[in-house]
C-alpha cells in the first residue's frame, strides 16, 4: 500500500482594510483543471459570490470573480498562466497576467486579488476579439466605466474594486496587448541573458517557468498613434472612476512599447491625475520567458516594489532607489538624455513616468511619480499618504453613520482625526518639530454651512505638512447623511 499524504490548507485570512500594499490584477488567464481550493470557495461564499443571487456559473471556472492570492504557488495551482495559445498548431506561451502576478510576489508583494475576466486570446487574434476582451476588463459606456457602486450585478472587471476595500493598486497587464497595432511587427530573435545571482530576504524558491523557444521569437505588442489613443482613453476612463468613487486606489499601468525603435510621444502621456502611475520600460525576467520577445509589462513589478516599500517603510515614503529582483534587462534601454528631456509642459519623462533604469548597483526604480499636474501630488508617496488618510477616515466615521450632526459628533471626529495624524507624524510621514506644526484638524461651524448641517453632512478640514519637500496640503473630508466619506479637494484630482 502506498503512503497517504495529508496537506493542511491554510484558510484565506481577511486582511486589514487599512493595508496599503494589496494589489488587484484584472486580466486574461485560463483555469487549471480541478476544484477550487476549499479556502477560496469558503471566502467566496462568505462574500456572497457563490450560493447566492450573484453567483456566476460554472463555479469552478472562477470567471469574473475576485480571488484572493497570498503566494505564487496558490496562483499557479488555480490558473493556467502558461497556456496561452500562440497559433493553430498547438504552440503555447505565457500570459501577461501570469508574468505580472509572479513579478508582484518576486518584488516583495504579499497579497493580491486576481479577477479572471476571460481566457487569453491567441497571439493573432482579430481587432474585434481584442476589443471584446478589453470591454471585459473595463466595461465602458462611452468615456465612462459602466459600473454602479451599489449594484453588485454590475461589478465586472475593474468594477470588483467596490467589493475589495483593502486594495491600493489596480493593474491591467493585458491592456497593452489588447490595444496594440493591428499589424504586429516581424518576428525577432532574442539573445537570452541570465540575471546575476543575489540573496533575497524572505523569498521562497520558485520553479522556473517553461521555456518556449518559439514564443520568444514573436514580437512584443507595440503601438502606433491609434494604439496609444485606445490605451489613453481606457486609462482616462479608469482614472475618472478612481477619482470619483475609489480615491484610495491607484492605477499602476505600463506604458505600451512604441512602434519599432520610435520614441514615445510625450503627448500620449499627458494625463493630469494623481490616480495613475505609469511604469516603463518593459522588463526581461524569468517569468517573461514564455512571452513574445521575452518581455513583460512592468506594472506587476512596480506594484510589488510599492507593496514592499509600504510594508517595510510605510506607504508615504518614496520607493525610488529600490532594487529590482531577478530582472536581467530593460527594453528599450533609455539614455539619460531621453529620460531627462524637457517636454512642452516643462516636465521630463522621469518626472511623469516611474522609470526603471541601470545604476552602478544594478537595475533599480529611478522615479516614483504619478501623472498629476500638481507638483505636490506628482510625488507618489504624497498621493499615497492622502489615500491612507481617506481610507482611515472612512473607518473612523463608520460608527457615527446614524448619529445626528452636532457639537459632540464634530468634537469626536476631530479628536480621532488628530490622533491618526499624530500617529503618522510619529512615524515620520509628516514634517514639523511639533504636531501643531505638522498638522491641523478643524470640524466645527467654520467648516460647514447651516445647509450642510441640515442635510446631515459633516465636513472636516485637514491641513498637513508632508515629509516630502512640498508645500502644505489641505484636504476636505465630507460625510453625507448616508455615512459615505469622500475627499473634496481639487488638488487631489
Amino acid at each position: 500500500m502506498g503512503r497517504i499524504r495529508f496537506e493542511r490548507q491554510a484558510p484565506v485570512m481577511a486582511s486589514d482594510p487599512q493595508r496599503a500594499d494589496v494589489a488587484c490584477f484584472v486580466g486574461l488567464v485560463g483555469r487549471r483543471p480541478g476544484a477550487v481550493p476549499d479556502a477560496v470557495r469558503i471566502w467566496l461564499v462568505e462574500r456572497g459570490w457563490l450560493a447566492s443571487p450573484y453567483e456566476r456559473p460554472p463555479q469552478d471556472a472562477l470567471l469574473d470573480l475576485p480571488v484572493p492570492i497570498d503566494t505564487w504557488d496558490a496562483f499557479d495551482q488555480m490558473f493556467a498562466w502558461d497556456r496561452r495559445p500562440l497559433d493553430d498548431q498547438g504552440q503555447v506561451g505565457a500570459t501577461y497576467l501570469g508574468a505580472a502576478v509572479r513579478s508582484f510576489f518576486a518584488q516583495g508583494g504579499r497579497k493580491c486579488y486576481v479577477v479572471r475576466v476571460a481566457a487569453p486570446l491567441p497571439y493573432g487574434a482579430s481587432p474585434a476579439e481584442r476589443q471584446e476582451r478589453l470591454g471585459r476588463l473595463v466595461p465602458r459606456l462611452g468615456d465612462r466605466v459602466d459600473v454602479s457602486p451599489g449594484d453588485r450585478r454590475t461589478w465586472r472587471g475593474v468594477g470588483h474594486l467596490f467589493g475589495l476595500p483593502d486594495v491600493s493598486f489596480l493593474c491591467l497587464p493585458d491592456l497593452p496587448d489588447l490595444v496594440r497595432d493591428l499589424a504586429p511587427p516581424p518576428a525577432v530573435e532574442i539573445a537570452r541573458t541570465e540575471p546575476p545571482e543575489r540573496f533575497v530576504e524572505c523569498s521562497a524558491p520558485e520553479p522556473p517557468p517553461p521555456v518556449d523557444g518559439w514564443a520568444r521569437r514573436l514580437a512584443a505588442p507595440r503601438c502606433d498613434e491609434q494604439g496609444y489613443g485606445r490605451w489613453a482613453r481606457t486609462v482616462r476612463a479608469v482614472a475618472q472612476l478612481l477619482a470619483e468613487r475609489l480615491r484610495e486606489v491607484h492605477l499602476v499601468t505600463a506604458v505600451p512599447l512604441p512602434r519599432e525603435e520610435a520614441e514615445i510621444d510625450p503627448d500620449v502621456l499627458s494625463f493630469r491625475t494623481a490616480f495613475v502611475q505609469l511604469a516603463y520600460p518593459w522588463l526581461r525576467t524569468p517569468g517573461s520567458q514564455g512571452l513574445p520577445e521575452e518581455l513583460e509589462s512592468p506594472d506587476g513589478a512596480l506594484a510589488g516594489l510599492l507593496a514592499r516599500s509600504a510594508l517595510a517603510r510605510g506607504a508615504f515614503r518614496s520607493a525610488a532607489g529600490l532594487a529590482l529582483v531577478e530582472a536581467s534587462a530593460l527594453a528599450p534601454e533609455l539614455r539619460r538624455d531621453q529620460t531627462e528631456r524637457i517636454g512642452d509642459d516643462g516636465l521630463a519623462l522621469i518626472d511623469r513616468v516611474s522609470l526603471f533604469g541601470p545604476t552602478p548597483s544594478g537595475l533599480r526604480l529611478l522615479s516614483d511619480v504619478t501623472a498629476s499636474a500638481d507638483p505636490s501630488y506628482r510625488q507618489a508617496g504624497v498621493s499615497r499618504l492622502v489615500s491612507t488618510l481617506v481610507r482611515a477616515a472612512r473607518r473612523l466615521g463608520e460608527d457615527s453613520t446614524f448619529e445626528p450632526s452636532g457639537e459632540a459628533l464634530w468634537a469626536r471626529l476631530q479628536d480621532r482625526a488628530s490622533t491618526l495624524l499624530r500617529a503618522l507624524w510619529d512615524r515620520g510621514a509628516l514634517r514639523g518639530a511639533t504636531p501643531e506644526e505638522a498638522f491641523e484638524v478643524r470640524c466645527d461651524r467654520s467648516t460647514m454651512s447651516q445647509q450642510d448641517i441640515d442635510q446631515g453632512r459633516v465636513i472636516a478640514r485637514v491641513r498637513f505638512e508632508a515629509a516630502a519637500p512640498v508645500e502644505a496640503i489641505t484636504v476636505v473630508l465630507a460625510r453625507d447623511e448616508g455615512g459615505q466619506v469622500s475627499l473634496e479637494s481639487p488638488e487631489a484630482a
